[in-house]
């Protein structure tokens, strides 16, 4: 089994900024992902929302985002397991650590966690035959691919930013979308609110989901005895996370809000491990994505100067990270 210099526990835009990063000192970097989606939030929850606090770049969007993540970190060597969700994390021996997943078992002399705001779960519809849907592809919770839906008649179920994010990018393809949400009013911004009121999609509230088929799902309005039914392709849900009860290492030092505790260099209490972006918490933390990317710097430069490895890494200036 090989051991990586460093993996990196999530695969949101902090965690593949960090393992370029990571490789641009010279290190061998596996990620491992929770999800088969890379991204994280911004690319998988809010496509379109635009994020304006990252240096360099007046705007751009969370697709955009990881398209340019994923090309940068394509100038390192690297690995990425997706479905990889963490299990445990526990020393082998004084200096290496085993990292357990549902996707298999991993070594690596430093760990470097970016789970965001925990290891989140998409929540369910809860109804008879959900597991059927998925695996017959009727049924998802993320769009892998935009082109899967074109000309289809779509159902999507939501009232957040990501459902009506999603239900706008995929008016433009879709033959149809209806848009179910089992409220009257959604909780979007108002100019995405604004934006679904003058589009075509036609939008049923407050319904909720009682059955459904390959082709045909129905709704039941509120609490009455009211039922819709709608002829449809593909559903989407996006209700979306809850955490899930699994604690990636044991005597981890947590903080009020619920995070992980990151000292100097954002070291956790476990020697050789790290964390950055919203998974980590300190005094004066502050909740930006470009907080996060320095973060993942200074804990890479640290693990540099204290772990030991069999080879020789790169110093830390811009302008010499690839000389050899």
């Amino acid at each position: 089994m090989k051991t990586y210099d460093l993996i990196v526990v999530g695969a949101g835009p902090v965690g593949l900024y960090a393992a370029y990063y990571a490789g641009m000192r010279g290190l061998s970097v596996q990620i491992l992902e929770n999800f088969d989606e890379l991204g994280g939030q911004p690319a998988n929850l809010y496509p379109e929302k635009k994020i304006y606090d990252i240096a360099g770049i007046p705007e751009i969007n969370g697709i955009e985002l990881r398209e340019n993540l994923l090309k940068q970190l394509q100038l390192v060597e690297h690995e990425i397991i997706s479905g990889a969700q963490v299990q445990k994390i526990e020393k082998k021996e004084e200096k290496d650590f085993l990292v357990v997943t549902r996707a298999g078992d991993f070594l690596s002399k430093a760990i470097l966690i970016t789970s965001g705001n925990g290891l989140l779960k998409p929540r369910l519809l809860a109804i008879e035959g959900e597991n059927e849907a998925v695996e017959s592809g009727l049924l998802a919770y993320f769009v892998k691919n935009l082109e899967a839906y074109r000309g289809k008649k779509l159902a999507i179920f939501g009232g957040g930013d990501s459902a009506l994010d999603w239900s706008l990018m995929l008016e433009k393809i879709a033959s149809e979308v209806h848009l179910i949400h089992r409220r009257d009013k959604f909780r979007a911004v108002e100019s995405t609110i604004s934006k679904l009121e003058n589009s075509s999609i036609q939008i049923h509230t407050p319904y909720i989901l009682k059955e459904m088929s390959q082709n045909r799902i129905t709704l039941q309005r509120g609490k009455n005895d009211e039922k819709l039914t709608l002829e449809v392709d593909k559903i989407l849900v996006f209700h979306g996370f809850i955490t899930e009860n699994n604690e990636l290492i044991d005597k981890l030092a947590i903080s009020r809000a619920g995070k992980i505790h990151a000292g100097i260099a954002n070291r956790t209490n476990i020697s050789g491990v790290y964390v950055a972006g919203d998974a980590s918490d300190y005094e004066g933390k502050v909740p930006l994505m470009s907080v996060g990317f320095g973060e993942a710097v200074i804990a890479i430069n640290d693990i540099v100067k204290t772990v030991e490895f069999n080879h020789k890494t790169r110093n830390g200036h811009s302008s010499s990270l690839f000389a050899k």
